[in-house]
């Protein structure tokens, strides 16, 4: 329900957002004109330094007042006038949607919404905001009642910002940048239901290299990390952009290829991972030449599930690698 004088006196505003003269007892038995005066500037001043956007629109979303942290930060000048602006005029399409569907009938109804919205500044530039919506029953200069809806934004781009670095961090790998294990199996499931509701097939390459551990030995630490980033980087270049290419762990690397049209495509795509493994890396002013043993597995014909094909495709790794191993 909408908060009224009975139930939270402070909530009730007048038409320039402060405690109308008749809740003088909710603020404490006032009869001062002079103090009333004084306790509207000090709500005024608190709402100009809260460090968020404060705006009050009426029942139709028409602006009556934005405090000036609100105009910074939707980059507005300070004098800009607000009077024929909406509060629909600052927030992004789906944000709208929200306001109208949910945040508005809940606001109205419980008294205050909760939750999070996008505005988008002068610059047109998106900003993440944690928001609260309070209805406050105020009474009109002609002595009728009507509703007004009271916002406060607070920008929370940095702390998107830093979900969004966690979420990489758990699904990357931190040396190459590309897909850990877990976002490769997360991928891959995906993929299998696209293909299984899609009737087409799709491949797992998985790539191991050869003599690694001589080139860590012989050229340090550094320069084998350095090779293994530019291989990641090479690979994701030569790929198509639907193809996933993820570091499995130390010197071992799985590419999804989905939409595979035949098992000949897959061929194909073998033979450009060796045409990237046959160029050789420069790797602290020294050109090195690398090899790897490559694996395949195809869904349907090799496996159903994920585990299966990788499963598959790092058994057939394991055989290229001693057939190779065999005539050298």
């Amino acid at each position: 329900m909408v908060a009224t004088a009975e139930s939270v006196q402070m909530n009730q505003v007048d038409r320039g957002g402060f405690p109308p003269r008749g809740l003088q007892h909710g603020i404490g038995a006032v009869d001062s004109g002079r103090t009333m005066s004084m306790l509207r500037g000090c709500l005024l001043a608190l709402v100009e330094a809260t460090p968020g956007l404060v705006m009050i629109s009426n029942s139709r979303g028409q602006l009556l007042y934005m405090n000036g942290m609100g105009r910074h930060m939707l980059r507005m000048e300070p004098d800009e006038s607000i009077l024929l602006l909406t509060v629909y005029d600052f927030y992004s399409p789906r944000s709208c949607d929200l306001l109208l569907d949910e945040a508005i009938p809940a606001c109205l109804h419980a008294g205050f919404w909760r939750g999070e919205m996008v505005l988008i500044d002068s610059q047109q530039s998106e900003i993440p905001v944690s928001q609260v919506l309070i209805a406050h029953r105020v009474r009109e200069p002609n002595g009728e009642e009507s509703t007004v809806l009271s916002s406060i934004a607070w920008d929370i781009r940095e702390m998107k910002q830093v979900e969004h670095q966690l979420r990489h961090q758990a699904t990357h790998d931190a040396l190459t940048g590309l897909p850990n294990r877990a976002k490769l199996m997360d991928c891959l499931r995906e993929a299998i239901q696209t293909a299984e509701g899609n009737e087409t097939s799709l491949g797992v390459l998985f790539l191991d290299l050869d003599g690694f551990k001589q080139i860590n030995d012989t050229l340090g630490h550094e320069a084998a990390n350095q090779l293994l980033r530019a291989l990641g980087q090479r690979l994701k270049r030569r790929l198509r952009v639907q193809d996933v290419i993820a570091r499995y762990g130390g010197d071992e690397f799985v590419l999804l290829i989905p939409d595979l049209g035949a098992r000949s495509d897959i061929t194909r795509i073998v033979e450009q991972v060796q045409e990237v493994l046959w160029e050789p890396f420069v790797v602290g002013g020294d050109s090195v030449w690398i090899s790897g043993s490559i694996g395949i597995a195809v869904y349907p014909c090799d496996g159903r599930d994920a585990d299966t094909l990788l499963r598959r495709a790092d058994s057939d790794m394991y055989r290229q690698k001693e057939q190779f191993k065999s005539v050298s």
